[in-house]
């Protein structure tokens, strides 16, 4: 059976002079030792396995207390443990300290992990996250890793429920949370026997209308904004993620947009998606026509604007509500409403929803078989993209088609 001790090695001296402090592994006649951060300037300083002579001397040895259990803990948990050597037991103790160095509460995993999505330029998802732990830490305050259970969600929960967020809000801040708590979880840094969610249940929350009606919409197509540039943008661009399926904005503003047709994966979505990463779909000419005003010579769109895509985001919304309110349009209007739009004018007309599901970007989500069997390819994605657009154009030809569908729907309820 393997045993753990610190331990400090003459031979081992540090560049700087100093002399490391090592948690040594003792297993099948072998010795292995893992550094830790603590050291001592003199070998005098160290006696019977505890830091001497030393003003700070016992706060050392708490610490090195519980790197101690720390690496127990992490041996002992290793199923057939007597069955591995001291250097196989070290490489499998250590592996946890590669994924989280300078981690040592469930908060700062968190941290780091926005840190990571910062690094892969994923800005505004990161200041969503940045906003989840803001909250969090209002609520339960830095939270060690030992105390990441299904009482702390709970009260988490509680507070903001308190606080009066609504069920969207909770939904988005439990979900970063489940999130990393299922990364710490893989990464044996939390170690419950039951999950941390296990009592608290996602909050589902009520589909915002943001889609605008078929009327709207030919009224923003058809406004005439030549004398304000800002309201050319906004038509331009809500059109532009219309024409071309509903694309988010994030990933409009990285789309090479230069030949004849786009592929792309979505920002939002590239780090957990398994499988149909990539949309590809054809340019129609609606949407060249809007592509040709803004396109650089590097084949991405440059609106002349040198705003941070925050800060884009924010214009173009603003931009949007006052075109909504020259047009006379009540509906809640935001760049999101295009691709709503689009999403909601396929249903209508009966665009197979596996289709619409690859024009915006989703994995298909169904357990029907034939779905393992068969894929939807960019051809059909370009056809259910024309068919929508005929609609907005003679919604007339549209109209007995669909109230003899809603018609039928009713039927078979």
């Amino acid at each position: 059976m393997a045993k753990l001790a610190l331990t400090v090695l003459a031979a081992r001296k540090a560049a700087n002079g100093m002399y490391p402090i090592f948690v040594r592994i003792a297993a099948k006649k072998e010795k292995a030792y893992i550094k830790t951060m603590y050291e001592i300037s003199d070998l005098s300083q160290w006696y019977n396995g505890k830091v001497v002579a030393r003003t700070d001397a016992a706060m050392m040895n708490k610490r090195l207390l519980f790197e101690l259990k720390k690496y127990n803990d992490r041996v002992n948990a290793i199923e057939n443990n007597d069955t591995y050597t001291a250097t196989q037991l070290k490489l499998i103790a250590i592996q946890a300290d590669k994924v989280t160095q300078n981690t040592s509460t469930f908060t700062d995993f968190f941290r780091k992990r926005i840190e990571e999505l910062k690094k892969d330029g994923r800005e505004n998802y990161a200041k969503m996250h940045e906003e989840t732990l803001r909250i969090f830490l209002l609520s339960e305050g830095e939270v060690p890793f030992v105390i990441m259970n299904h009482i702390t969600v709970e009260h988490f929960d509680t507070y903001m429920k308190r606080k009066g967020y609504s069920d969207g809000n909770r939904n988005i801040r439990l979900s970063h949370i489940k999130a990393r708590v299922n990364e710490a979880i893989k990464y044996g840094l939390i170690k419950c026997e039951k999950h941390p969610f296990a009592y608290t249940k996602l909050p589902t929350s009520v589909p915002k209308d943001l889609d605008i009606s078929i009327t709207d919409f030919i009224k923003i197509r058809n406004a005439d904004t030549n004398e304000s540039k800002r309201l050319t943008l906004a038509k331009d661009i809500f059109l532009l993620s219309f024409y071309t399926g509903g694309i988010n904005l994030a990933d409009i503003v990285k789309i090479d947009f230069s030949g004849n047709e786009i592929s792309y994966t979505r920002q939002k979505s590239k780090e957990h998606k398994r499988k149909d990463k990539v949309t590809r779909i054809g340019i129609t000419q609606e949407a060249r026509e809007i592509i040709n005003k803004y396109i650089n010579s590097k084949g991405v769109l440059d609106f002349g604007y040198n705003f941070s895509y925050i800060n884009l985001c924010r214009y173009i919304n603003s931009c949007l509500k006052r075109l909504a309110k020259e047009l006379g349009i009540k509906s809640n209007i935001s760049f999101y409403s295009a691709r709503k739009t689009f999403a909601q004018f396929a249903a209508e007309i009966a665009i197979p929803y596996p289709i619409i599901e690859y024009c915006l970007g989703h994995s298909v989500k169904t357990n029907i078989t034939i779905n393992s069997y068969v894929k939807v390819k960019p051809q059909q994605a370009d056809a259910a993209i024309r068919r929508v657009i005929e609609y907005t154009e003679h919604p007339e030809m549209f109209e007995d088609f669909i109230n003899l569908r809603n018609q039928m729907q009713m039927m078979m309820m």
